[in-house]
């Protein structure tokens, strides 16, 4: 008896870093003119576009969208509020963090090994908004580290 193995869905990554990298584009270059608000677009721009890539995918997808902002808002906000000066400095950590608990509640009933997804959005937007920002790293960087965790979380689901 042999045992199929499943290939790693290598176009949900391209898709995913697509998606996410379209958001950040839209969000932080369109809005670039109010800079308050550019994080945050960005942050609702990259969760309806990573929703187009989810909704074939996971049950209930439209939940992401809300699950993702709210996450983003709670980081950009915390950042804002108590660092102040340096909220430039830990709005990468923070939004991750936040992205990645809230995102973490929509999969942790859906994926096994979903708390995988609270360090990886962690380290994906450190990297992508505080450590190489720029206007395509700030979301390409963060989408395939993610984009990959997803992949592997769902490739684990299946077997």
């Amino acid at each position: 008896m042999t045992e199929e193995k499943t290939q790693l869905d290598w176009q949900l990554w391209f898709y995913w870093i697509m998606a996410t990298t379209l958001g950040w584009l839209l969000g932080s270059l369109l809005f670039n003119t109010i800079p308050l608000m550019r994080l945050m677009i960005a942050g609702a721009a990259i969760a309806a576009f990573q929703w187009a890539v989810l909704f074939k995918r996971m049950p209930k997808a439209w939940q992401w969208i809300p699950y993702t902002f709210l996450g983003w808002f709670f980081g950009y906000w915390a950042a804002l509020l108590i660092f102040h000066q340096s909220a430039v400095l830990w709005s990468g950590p923070l939004v991750g963090l936040g992205t990645g608990i809230t995102q973490w509640l929509y999969l942790r009933n859906k994926l096994p090994l979903a708390g995988w997804w609270i360090p990886i959005s962690l380290l994906a937007w450190t990297t992508g908004i505080t450590i190489l920002p720029g206007a395509l790293t700030s979301g390409t960087l963060p989408s395939a580290l993610t984009g990959l965790t997803l992949v592997i979380l769902l490739h684990n689901s299946q077997k």
